[in-house]
Formats: structure tokens, sequence, C-alpha cells
């Protein structure tokens, strides 16, 4: 049974495939489609003395395009929503070089006794600096993505249900949803409220900050962007 349900939903797959082939006026995605839907036609019409094999060519068939999307065209790969995505999460990834910034606790008052209050002011304007931009980042993830989320919902539940890996799309997804719901479900209370005047009050300091290094600048330099 577990084997039917699974070779039903790669079937389904198949279907959203060719669904999304046909969109297009692409000669090669055309042929993809057609060549999929006679696959999956063939094991829907198949008498039952051949329909296991015609429906595991099928599956076969599916499995190995699934496979080998991501050397697809962009406009031909399934799950493609999720790219802009992917790509904003890439650019904001870190390197080696980033790795400090992994540290999972700011500094405790027993290691800042050696630093004066103007640096400590600093360093923990610093830390306030990127918990307010993880917030930003994170709520503006959530609201980009929501369009594509309920795109590629059905795709990822029939991939997982038919045992096709989907790895990256599914965490992906999941933290895009996440970021979605957190921030839904902190509309319009004390919490939202709380962080919009803590925003406000890092952006009046990076404005302050700005115009301090402004005056910092050698006088035949232009202070001005305008």
């Amino acid at each position: 049974m577990e084997s039917l349900d699974r070779s039903k939903a790669v079937i389904e797959i198949g279907k959203r495939i060719v669904a999304d082939l046909k969109l297009g006026d692409d000669v090669t995605a055309q042929w993809m489609a057609h060549l999929i839907a006679e696959k999956i036609s063939a094991a829907e019409d198949a008498p039952e003395t051949a329909r296991d094999t015609a429906v595991a060519e099928c599956v076969d068939m599916i499995q190995k395009l699934w496979a080998h999307r991501y050397t697809l065209p962009p406009y031909m790969r399934p799950l493609r929503e999720l790219d802009p995505l992917l790509r904003t999460l890439t650019s904001l990834g870190v390197d080696e070089m980033d790795e400090f910034r992994f540290f999972s606790r700011p500094p405790s008052s027993e290691e800042l006794e050696g630093a004066t209050e103007e640096e400590k002011e600093l360093f923990e304007f610093a830390i306030g600096i990127d918990h307010a931009a993880r917030e930003l980042i994170r709520y503006a993830l959530g609201v980009a993505a929501e369009r594509s989320i309920n795109v590629v919902k059905p795709w990822l539940e029939e991939s997982v249900k038919g045992g096709l890996e989907a790895t990256v799309e599914l965490r992906v997804s999941r933290f895009a949803e996440d970021c979605l719901l957190k921030s839904q479900k902190e509309t319009n209370s004390q919490v939202m409220l709380d962080r919009a005047v803590r925003l406000e009050s890092f952006a009046k300091a990076a404005l302050f900050l700005a115009s301090e290094m402004r005056e910092m600048l050698p006088h035949d330099i232009t202070k001005s962007d305008d």
C-alpha cells in the first residue's frame, strides 16, 4: 500500500511538471511535457496485467528527471519559485572570514572588566545592530516569500509522499514559512511595538554615527551624497 501511495505521489509530481512545462512555448519543454504525459497515460490506462510495469517505468522516468532538476534551464525547473529566496539567503551567508559572527552569546560582565565605559557602550550597540538587522531580515524574507511558499507547498507535499529528495527546498520553505508565521503572530502586539521602537532608536543612532564619520573626513572630500 505504501509503495502504491508513493507511486501515486510521484505521478502527481509528473502531472504538475507537465502542466508547468505547457505554460511556455519552448520546444524542448513541450517535448519533455509530451514524453512525461505519454508515460503517465500509459501507466493510468494500462491493462491490469501490464499496469505494474507501466507504473514502474513512469515513476522511474519522473524520479530521474526530478533528480536532475538542477541541470534544467531555470524556466523549466520545478520549485524555481524558491530561487529568489535561495539566492538571497546565499548572499546573506558568511564565509570562513566571518566565523566570529557565530559566537553563541554576547560578552559577559567578567569578560568586559577591562573595557572602558565607552567601549562597553559600543560593544552593546554593535550587538544591538546585529540583532535588529536579523529581525528585519527575518521579517522581510517571510513577507517576500509568502507567494512562493504557497506555490511550492503542493509540490513539496507530493515530493515527501513520493520519497523524492527535496532537502534544500524543504528547509528553505520551512524557514521562510516560520519567519512569516512569527511576523504575522506578532502583528498588532506589544512585541511588534517594542521592536519598532528599538529599530527607530537604532536608526537614530546610525544617523548620529554617520554624521560623526562625515566630520572625520578630510576637508577636500565631499561630505554630501547630493
